[in-house]
């Protein structure tokens, strides 16, 4: 915005206009239904989530965490 003003007046009523169309333009934006977050993806659609193996994951990683505390304590 390339506006040159003289009087504190004119600069407070500039700002006051610019705020309040920066305001109305944030919130036409935040009302869009086409909102796409992580859990609406296609790349979710045919996932589920791990609950019955879960244990089978938790034991894989204390074995991965033993054989390191095995590498480097004991050579």
């Amino acid at each position: 915005m390339g506006v040159l003003v003289e009087k504190e007046e004119d600069r407070s009523e500039l700002s006051r206009r610019i705020n309040a169309d920066l305001r109305e333009r944030a919130s036409r934006t935040s009302h869009q239904e086409d909102y796409d977050a992580v859990e609406d993806s296609e790349y979710l659609k045919n996932t589920r989530k791990t609950n019955r193996f879960s244990w089978f994951w938790f034991i894989l990683v204390f074995l991965a965490a033993a054989s390191l505390v095995v590498i480097f304590v004991v050579s």
